[in-house]
């Protein structure tokens, strides 16, 4: 779902050819996280056999192949947009690949996902809140170890200020959106 959601997404606006996608998703994952050809271009075949997308050998210059998204390509990639983001460990990039298409989606839709956002983003601080509550509760318990509880609750505290800031983030998205 994840990467069908991403290349659905960025051939709505213009064809692209698969070094554009590449470009694309590789910067639509964290920095340190790459898509290799192996990836991206059997994700691409599969979605044309689904009749999702079309290809072209485009002559001009350079030989490449241009992709373009058909009407059931855009169909599906509005179910994507509707499905909720189950609670796994590809969450976050979900919810990161539906942010960066916000804008393929009616406003009503759009206040959807950042609703959803918000309520995972919500929990999460509530988890690092009750999880530097423990940690500090551990300091004090156990004063042999203070100082390596002392450090889980500083990374706890950075989890939670970047959880503040991306609600700060949301909330203003949704406002700009009423």
């Amino acid at each position: 779902m994840m990467y069908d959601l991403l290349l659905l997404g960025s051939l709505i606006p213009d064809d692209k050819t698969g070094y554009k996608l590449q470009k694309i998703v590789g910067s639509s994952l964290q920095p340190m996280r790459k898509v290799s050809s192996g990836v991206l271009y059997p994700s691409l075949e599969k979605l044309e056999k689904e009749g999702l997308v079309t290809s072209t050998l485009h002559e001009e210059g350079r030989k490449m192949k241009l992709w373009h998204i058909t009407e059931k390509g855009v169909d599906r990639f509005i179910e994507l947009m509707k499905q909720k983001i189950p609670s796994d460990a590809k969450r976050n990039v979900t919810q990161h690949f539906k942010l960066r298409s916000l804008d393929s989606v009616t406003l009503p839709e759009q206040l959807r996902i950042l609703e959803e956002f918000r309520g995972f983003i919500e929990e999460d601080l509530c988890f690092y809140q009750a999880a530097q509550a423990d940690m500090e509760a551990h300091q004090k318990r156990f004063p042999e170890r203070a100082e390596r509880f002392h450090v889980l609750v500083e990374a706890y505290e950075l989890d939670i200020q970047i959880a503040k800031a991306k609600l700060t983030w949301i909330k203003k998205q949704i406002a700009d959106r009423k």
